[in-house]
Formats: C-alpha cells, sequence, structure tokens
C-alpha cells in the first residue's frame, strides 16, 4: 500500500496540502509605458506633451505698468503717445513761444496739486480750486491729469525748514513737500553758503492757522467800524487775531490755533464770509525786522531762486513790508 503511494503523481499531492495562491489566477501584467510621439501632424492639444523642449533657465517676470485711461471720452486717447507722465511732473517749466498752452495748462495744474498739499479735491486744495476755474482742458483729460498727480503725490511728505538768512539778519521757515528731504537739503546748500544762510531754529515762529477770506457785501463802513466788526466776529468764531489786508476789496485774514482751523472756517461760513485761502502756517512771535532797499534786493533774489525748486511750496520769514 505504501508502494503505490510513492507512485502517485506529485501535483495530486502538493495541491491537496497547501493554501491557494492569488499569483497562480492573476498573471502579470506589465504597467504601461508612455511613448514618446513624433508625428508631427497632430495638434498639439492631441499629442502627448512629450516632444516639447522645456526651457533650462526659467522665465524672467514680466511686469506690466498700469496706465490710468480717461473716465470720459473716447478710449482711443489712452493708446496715443503720451507726454504728461514724467518724473519733473511737479517742476516749473519756463513757457516760451514754441510751447503749446495745453502742457503750459497741465503745468499749472500739477504745481497747484504739489503746492497745495497734494490733494486733488477743490474743496480741501484752494490752489487748485484757483487754478481750475479758468482752465480750458475738456473734463476727461483733467481728471486723468488729477490722477497721475495723486499718485505721484503719494510719496510726498510735508516738512517745515527754520532757516537763517544773511548770518541770522532774517529768520525763515520753508514749507517743502518732498519725498527726499536730505537730497533737497543736498541742492540747497551751494545756494545757502554762498548767501551766508544755514539751516537753524532760532524759535522766532508759531505754528499758526490762517484764514483768508473776503466780507459780506454790505453797506460801506469807515475803516474803525469794518475793524469792529471784524474783532467781533472773530471773537464769536474763536480766532485768536483778524487784520484787513485789502480795504477797497474787502479782504481780511483770520489768525486761529492749528487743532481749531476746521471750526473757525465753519463758523466763519455761517457770519456769510466767503473763504479764499486756508492753511497751517508759520506766524514770527517777535517784533518784525526793517531791512533797507539794498537788503531786500537781495532777500527778494534768493527767495525767488528758492521758489524755483520744485519742492519749495513757501516761505514764512520776520521780515516787514514795504
Amino acid at each position: 500500500m505504501a508502494q503505490n503511494r510513492c507512485l502517485e503523481p506529485m501535483d495530486k499531492i502538493v495541491t491537496t496540502n497547501m493554501p491557494q495562491l492569488k499569483s497562480s489566477i492573476t498573471p502579470y501584467r506589465p504597467k504601461p509605458k508612455l511613448i514618446r510621439s513624433l508625428s508631427p501632424k497632430l495638434e498639439n492639444d492631441k499629442r502627448n506633451g512629450l516632444d516639447l523642449q522645456l526651457p533650462e533657465e526659467q522665465e524672467a517676470v514680466t511686469v506690466k505698468r498700469v496706465r490710468w485711461a480717461p473716465m470720459f471720452g473716447d478710449r482711443n486717447e489712452a493708446t496715443k503717445p503720451s507726454t504728461y507722465i514724467s518724473p519733473l511732473s511737479s517742476k516749473q517749466i519756463r513757457p516760451d513761444q514754441d510751447t503749446p498752452d495745453e502742457v503750459r495748462l497741465v503745468n499749472e495744474l500739477r504745481l497747484a496739486v504739489h503746492r497745495g498739499g497734494g490733494s486733488i479735491d477743490p474743496e480741501k486744495n484752494y490752489e487748485l480750486r484757483a487754478c481750475l476755474s479758468p482752465l480750458q482742458l475738456p473734463y476727461s483729460r483733467v481728471q486723468r491729469i488729477l490722477r497721475e498727480c495723486e499718485l505721484n503725490e503719494r510719496n510726498q511728505s510735508t516738512y517745515s525748514l527754520p532757516m537763517d538768512y544773511a548770518r541770522q539778519l532774517v529768520a525763515m521757515v520753508c514749507k517743502v513737500r518732498t519725498d527726499n528731504l536730505i537730497d533737497l537739503k543736498l541742492r540747497l546748500a551751494p545756494l545757502l553758503r554762498h548767501s551766508k544762510s544755514r539751516f537753524f531754529n532760532r524759535h522766532l515762529f508759531n505754528e499758526t492757522g490762517l484764514i483768508k477770506a473776503i466780507v459780506p457785501s454790505k453797506s460801506p463802513l469807515s475803516f474803525d467800524d469794518f475793524n469792529q466788526t471784524l474783532r467781533t466776529d472773530a471773537l464769536w468764531c474763536k480766532a485768536t487775531d483778524s487784520a484787513i489786508t485789502d480795504l477797497g476789496k474787502g479782504a481780511v485774514l483770520f489768525k486761529c490755533r492749528p487743532q481749531d482751523l476746521r471750526e473757525v472756517t465753519d463758523k466763519l461760513r455761517q457770519c456769510s464770509y466767503k473763504i479764499t485761502h486756508t492753511e497751517v502756517g508759520h506766524c514770527p512771535n517777535k517784533s518784525l525786522v526793517d531791512l533797507t532797499d539794498r537788503q531786500m534786493s537781495r532777500y527778494q533774489e534768493f527767495c525767488k531762486i528758492l521758489l524755483e525748486d520744485k519742492d519749495i511750496v513757501k516761505i514764512y520769514d520776520n521780515v516787514r513790508a514795504h
């Protein structure tokens, strides 16, 4: 019996004792491979993409500059070459006979925005309001120029530079608006050295709110009565001082604390005053200085050269006007 068992087939003995394997049921299948397509007739979207030559280095990122389009009017004007965007937009130009009227008007508009504090709102920028009233330009072009000016003025800041002229003969405060104060001082250094001046603060000025206005149209009054009425209105409006600048035109000047500038301006409007200009300026706190004709001529020439700089907005001094 044992001899017959040894003569049985081997597969019958193994299959009865070993478990069934999965590999014996599922045959081996190789993974599919991508084949490079060499056919140039296939379209780009139907090819497998393996024949594309990838760049070895990363392409440089291109930056697009955004240009303001006109708010109104034909949009084809934006594609025309424009000469309005320039780094010297706030620099005063000297027009000649060949300078177009439009370029001259645009420069005046930019100067009004720059010297008026950088605001493009005529209600806040009186320099801009005075420039817009006689301006002969299309409304769409004006809006585009004002937006360009607003972009250029975002990095600008206003400073007050105390200064001494001619070895402390005159005390000055220059109101400047710039994005680089150190560069401005370096530009003014040769002029100050030539005129024996320097940046120095003698604390001879107080920061004061200044309001220029025109009195309401009433029956003509004498100087004393007009001055008395002006002082009464200044007291009610919380102004610290008042003065008559032009009796014929009815122009007056009110002074107040800088923090009360808006409140005093609103009360003066309630009294029917026509406000023409408001600012936070500097007024001397001591007696004014009298200059001779020769000294006054040299000082005026010095101030003229200072104002030619694009960043000099206004000059306050303690010189008595002739």
